[in-house]
């Protein structure tokens, strides 16, 4: 990995716990996400224009499953301030980061798309998973059935759900994209974003101004809060920041092994800045989640 990469990934690391940080700080609402989602459109959609795409020659499946990603990021995002306004950053922020891991493996294996998971990217998995059940307790011996049937847990599910949506129907869209493009990855990278964030503004549009709650909360923040512009400018840029450092390594899977260290980040956020507390257990669960994730990118 070079230093170039080093840094693009750091500082990609801490733009996404960054937002994830504001969003719990601020008790997010689908509004809130709305906002963030307009600010994200508005940063990149110039790449549209600029990036030199065919757009006629991506075909109908391209635009199927642009749309199924789409309705995943809506489902994620309306797990994710469901998730921050009942639990803990400490806790969701690693469940919801490592869930995925799971489904995605679950997914891919099922319907066999790319390659075939190797013996050390199991064994990670399955840490990941121990890891995951340790994350809701209070103590060891806590252990029980009755713990993890929260609505909490199903929150975080759903937003699990969401991310494993997006990352398995992005994985087939980029690689479209970047084929029919003249010019940059970077502009066609940002082109794709700006696709993304329009129609996750038009569905959180359709969920909010449906619902008295969250037109009130889009009230509250229009023009008066600064908080979802910059998570849209940090989640935003997070993403490019990655894409920017994965032609600067050997081997990708670095990217995804160094990313991880955003985990421990997270819960770090939460004890030292919201002064969360945080049992042994779920230190002992994130450390088992980060070697898992380790284990798995780098095998």
């Amino acid at each position: 990995m070079t230093l170039s990469a080093f840094w693009l990934i750091a500082l990609s690391i801490f733009l996404h716990v960054g937002w994830n940080l504001i969003s719990k700080k601020s008790k997010p609402t689908a509004a809130f996400y709305l906002l963030t989602s307009v600010t994200s459109f508005l940063l990149y959609v110039p790449c549209v224009f600029f990036a030199g795409i065919d757009w006629g020659a991506l075909g109908g499946r391209f635009w199927c499953f642009l749309l199924l990603s789409i309705a995943s990021e809506i489902l994620y995002f309306i797990g994710l301030f469901k998730t921050y306004r009942s639990a803990d950053i400490s806790l969701a922020y690693p469940m919801v980061r490592a869930l995925p891991v799971l489904l995605v493996a679950a997914v891919t294996s099922f319907f066999g798309i790319g390659k075939a998971l190797n013996l050390w990217a199991v064994v990670g998995i399955f840490i990941v998973f121990a890891g995951c059940l340790m994350m809701p307790l209070q103590k060891f011996s806590d252990f029980s059935w009755r713990n993890y049937m929260t609505p909490v847990l199903g929150y975080m599910i759903l937003a699990a759900c969401g991310t494993t949506g997006y990352t398995v129907f992005d994985g087939m869209l980029i690689p479209q994209i970047l084929a029919h493009t003249s010019r940059s990855q970077l502009a066609a990278t940002g082109a794709f974003i700006s696709l993304l964030e329009l129609g996750i503004t038009t569905g959180l549009s359709i969920y909010v101004f449906s619902m008295k709650s969250e037109r009130e909360s889009f009230r509250q923040l229009f023009l008066r809060s600064w908080t979802p512009h910059v998570c849209g400018i940090f989640s935003s840029s997070a993403y490019i920041l990655v894409v920017l450092a994965m032609p600067l390594v050997s081997n990708v899977s670095y990217v995804q092994a160094f990313r991880q260290m955003s985990l421990p980040l997270g819960v770090a956020a939460g004890i030292f800045i919201l002064k969360e507390k945080c049992p042994p257990v779920r230190l002992a669960g994130v450390g088992a989640i980060v070697a898992g994730l380790v284990i798995a990118a780098l095998k």
